[in-house]
């Protein structure tokens, strides 16, 4: 049998691309020597890193630079409802830092 805690995390990025591909993008995941696990290919030039992240039986979240966020909704004419908590230290943070070596703002 697999490492467990691989295939949660193997299950968790099929889903993600499974939802993806309900959207008609162009995803796919990638292999694990990768530094990413999941690709979706846009044909704007544009690449935006995000974390996509849930709970255990939570709804996946994704985390996105403000800049890229607002930018998409510029773009969409969507709207949007925002909530905001400044917090001393937030693990998505960390983990998106670590990954994206995103700067802060």
């Amino acid at each position: 049998m697999a490492n467990p805690q691989r295939q949660k995390g193997t299950t968790f990025e099929t889903f993600v691309v499974n939802e993806g591909k309900d959207y008609d993008l162009d995803i796919s995941r990638m292999p694990a020597s990768s530094r990413y696990d999941i690709n979706v290919r846009g044909n704007t030039g544009r690449v935006i890193e995000a974390l996509v992240a849930r709970e255990d039986y939570g709804s996946p979240l994704v985390t996105i630079p403000l800049r890229d966020y607002f930018h998409l909704l510029q773009e969409h004419g969507d709207s949007s409802h925002i909530e905001c908590k400044r917090l001393k230290r937030i693990a998505l943070h960390g983990i998106y830092e670590g990954k994206f070596n995103a700067r802060r703002h």
